[in-house]
């Protein structure tokens, strides 16, 4: 049931594409969309991603519509939210992400990821003060009923990072000693984030001799890592490559999870060079880690 289940959402995804892409004008498109959108089995994230992604072609305001659709069908749903959010970040529209994060917060007041994915929006969002209030609580584990030792490295490296870049314009003098020193940068640090922590996939990072490491989110291999995560409520993960073999390095990606078609699971990879110098630079895209039972290489790059 579960493949034959894949082969319909797969053909139907194409149907769909397939015919707004036979539009000809921006009032064409606009006119199949609408006539799609009154089928009921349509109405689900991946479809409004996509669609919205089409739309950037002929109209960015109008695919900002389409996108923001999924706020109405998922409301309360953090899932959903969270694929809204993810897809803001990537393309830069980190106010309106911002509103997004502080829906999913309302909504999720216990779950870690909440705080982090707030501290880290405010962050972008120039709210300096507010941002690093929030990484204070967490680092310090002071917000009572969330343990977040589980991710006390992610916590650290953005607040080292907060100082290398915007240091007069927080109050840092209450951090730890190791956390105050000027000289913080990581060669190239990538993050993944994803919208489900019961998903289960693997990630496999091969150096430029063809050695490889594979980590691995499912229960057999990571169970106590997995368990703090639905406990804590985050889904998270960093990978940091440093003072490290050059030439190119390749990310694989593998879903090992059967996923419901109408809220599936979004990955979230943000990579950043240079992470913490002032040549840094950074790039957030959205993965639909649901359609990826087989493996598919993520990225490659040359460090």
């Amino acid at each position: 049931v579960g493949s034959e289940m894949c082969i319909r959402d797969r053909n139907n995804t194409e149907s769909y594409l397939d015919e707004l892409k036979k539009a000809a004008t921006f009032d064409e498109a606009k006119s199949i969309y609408k006539t799609q959108k009154l089928e009921k089995t349509l109405q689900s994230v991946p479809y409004f991603v996509d669609v919205s992604d089409y739309f950037q072609r002929w109209n960015k305001e109008y695919s900002s519509e389409v996108l923001n659709e999924i706020a109405k069908i998922g409301y309360t749903n953090d899932k959903a939210l969270k694929t809204l959010a993810f897809k803001l970040e990537e393309r830069g529209a980190y106010e309106k992400a911002k509103i997004v994060y502080q829906r999913i917060a309302a909504i999720r007041p216990n779950d870690a990821q909440s705080y982090m994915s707030l501290a880290n929006i405010y962050k972008k969002t120039k709210n300096y003060q507010e941002s690093m209030r929030l990484y204070k609580q967490m680092l310090g584990n002071t917000i009572e009923g969330i343990d977040f030792s589980g991710m006390q490295n992610i916590i650290t490296n953005e607040i080292q990072h907060m100082l290398a870049f915007h240091r007069t314009k927080v109050e840092y003098y209450d951090l730890p000693n190791d956390l105050r020193s000027a000289n913080f940068k990581k060669d190239v640090r990538i993050v993944f984030e994803w919208n489900d922590p019961y998903n289960e996939f693997e990630l496999q990072f091969v150096n430029p001799s063809k050695k490889y490491y594979t980590w691995y989110h499912n229960k057999l291999n990571n169970g106590n890592k997995m368990l703090d995560e639905v406990k804590n409520g985050y889904a998270m993960q960093e990978y940091i490559i440093d003072d490290a073999q050059t030439g190119q390095w390749i990310v694989n990606l593998k879903n090992l999870t059967e996923e419901p078609s109408l809220n599936p699971t979004y990955l979230k990879y943000t990579l950043y060079k240079n992470y913490g110098l002032e040549n840094e630079s950074s790039e957030v895209r959205l993965v639909k880690l649901f359609s990826h039972n087989n493996k598919i290489t993520l990225d490659k790059f040359v460090y």
